[in-house]
């Protein structure tokens, strides 16, 4: 079966914080990662409002529920992050 993405993805094991109304925390794993998305996992069965903030490598985005799967859930970023993985700081040269 082919699947018609609009974004590659990469796997991963980053750390992840879903923030739900602003002020409680869940700790998750990133597994997929994606520009447009993320499949996060959960050690607990975990009740997601169908949006809420995603934080992440010092990123926070607002992320929308698009499937769940016993402790997965797939995510669609409300903004594309770039080429699925944070920017690269920039190093300021001081000669």
């Amino acid at each position: 079966m082919s699947e018609d993405r609009i974004a590659p993805r990469s796997s991963t094991r980053q750390k992840g914080t879903a923030v739900v109304d602003g002020r409680t925390e869940i700790n998750c794993t990133i597994r997929d990662l994606s520009a447009t998305g993320a499949r996060l996992s959960f050690q607990n069965p975990t009740i997601l409002p169908r949006t809420f903030w995603l934080r992440f490598d010092d990123t926070e985005q607002q992320v929308t529920v698009r499937w769940r799967s016993g402790l997965y859930a797939g995510v669609r970023f409300a903004k594309p992050i770039h080429n699925g993985r944070r920017k690269e700081k920039r190093r300021a040269w001081i000669w």
